[in-house]
């Protein structure tokens, strides 16, 4: 299957995606209205809440927004580069959570080692988007009066795991022999 035909079958098996799809399928967190999808051999991830959808939309939007600056970008009204976006819905979800739960925002460190992330019982650090995003509209009253400045330095700070190189794997292998 090429990646048009790919894109099209997508669009119409998953015609209400999850917004925070790229994250939730990095196992950076859950929400209780996703539900995995499989096309091709790939995983996806759907939205069963037209509300939630969109309440997540206006979210991933203004924090892209909030955080043009440290991103280094002139303008970020679509979706970033993966890296970027990654960055975004991470590290600012991860920061509202904390905010709520009163906890430091800045400690982005829990994201980073892997260890962290997937722990013994499988709990993922941001536990369900929507019960936060929701939580955090009832304790804001609105998506736009979100606290902006701790979110944001949650997503300077994030940064994706390295990883290794297969180049070094083959040279090292090379070399024994």
């Amino acid at each position: 299957m090429n990646e048009e035909e790919y894109h099209k079958t997508y669009n119409v098996v998953n015609n209400q995606r999850c917004i925070f799809e790229k994250m939730v399928l990095l196992r950076y967190g859950s929400c209780e209205h996703c539900e995995k999808l499989f096309l091709a051999e790939r995983e996806a991830m759907a939205c069963q809440s037209a509300p939630a959808q969109k309440n997540c939309l206006s979210l991933l939007n203004t924090m892209r927004k909030n955080a043009r600056f440290v991103l280094q970008m002139s303008s970020a009204d679509s979706p970033l580069p993966h890296t970027k976006e990654i960055k975004v819905q991470a590290g600012g979800l991860y920061a509202l959570q904390q905010y709520l739960e009163n906890k430091e925002t800045a400690q982005i460190e829990n994201l980073i080692d892997d260890k962290t992330k997937f722990n013994d019982n499988h709990s993922q650090p941001i536990k369900n988007i929507f019960a936060t995003v929701s939580k955090a509209v009832e304790q804001f009253k609105a998506i736009k009066n979100f606290p902006y400045d701790e979110i944001v330095k949650a997503i300077n700070l994030f940064t994706l795991p390295t990883r290794k190189s297969k180049r070094k794997k083959r040279s090292n292998h090379s070399n024994n022999e």
